[in-house]
């Protein structure tokens, strides 16, 4: 895990409620700003900043790319599992997950057990501009892509919010990120997660999901 890092400005300054006492993992399709916002929050939280693809990457020794051409998507999805376990066991966290993650219902359950997930929304057009380089994105890919390579990438990101949405909408926060700066973007979402403090500190998080 990466330490939290100082940030100009107010961003570290802008917290002022209690502790942060469980894991905070980020959902959302491609290019919806996971990392950025969670570096972002992960400082204003001053706990430490994970990407569960990274930690996949670093256990296997090779990229998430080269993990679905060699073994394929049920294998990366038995690894995201186990790395995703090993970094919510450890302290408290602002955790970057891949796309697909929480769509997994083993993985869907263990992160709503163990974290407070929060959704990052935005459309695809917003995600691909977002993404620049699709050489690192797997599903992007025609080999890898269910339509045989008909789709463009627009279509594919596309096709997958639709797909998706069922499931990133059972996340116990949900936050609109198009049209934010990665400053507004993280600030909006702290303040999501500073209104739910009350419930995490004190009891099981509500099972019903709340949109920002």
């Amino acid at each position: 895990m990466q330490k939290p890092q100082g940030m100009a400005g107010s961003l570290t300054q802008s917290y002022n409620a209690p502790p942060i006492t469980r894991p905070i993992a980020l959902v959302g399709l491609m290019g919806c700003g996971k990392s950025m916002v969670g570096r972002n929050l992960a400082a204003m939280f001053q706990i430490p900043f994970a990407d569960s693809d990274t930690a996949i990457e670093r256990a296997a020794g090779v990229t998430v790319a080269d993990i679905f051409d060699l073994a394929g998507e049920a294998k990366f999805r038995e690894m995201e599992y186990r790395e995703i376990e090993i970094l919510l066991g450890g302290t408290p966290a602002v955790i970057a997950t891949g796309g697909g993650a929480f769509c997994q219902s083993d993985t869907a359950s263990l992160l709503r057990d163990k974290a407070l997930v929060v959704w990052l929304k935005a459309k695809p057009e917003t995600l691909l501009s977002r993404i620049g380089n699709i050489d690192s994105r797997p599903l992007l890919h025609s080999k890898h892509n269910q339509k045989q390579g008909s789709e463009t990438p627009i279509e594919i990101l596309t096709r997958l919010n639709e797909v998706r949405t069922p499931f990133y909408e059972q996340a116990h926060l949900q936050v609109n990120t198009d049209g934010l700066s990665k400053r507004q973007a993280a600030l909006k979402v702290m303040n999501a997660i500073t209104d739910k403090l009350a419930i995490i500190n004190t009891s099981t998080i509500s099972n019903t999901p709340k949109g920002t």
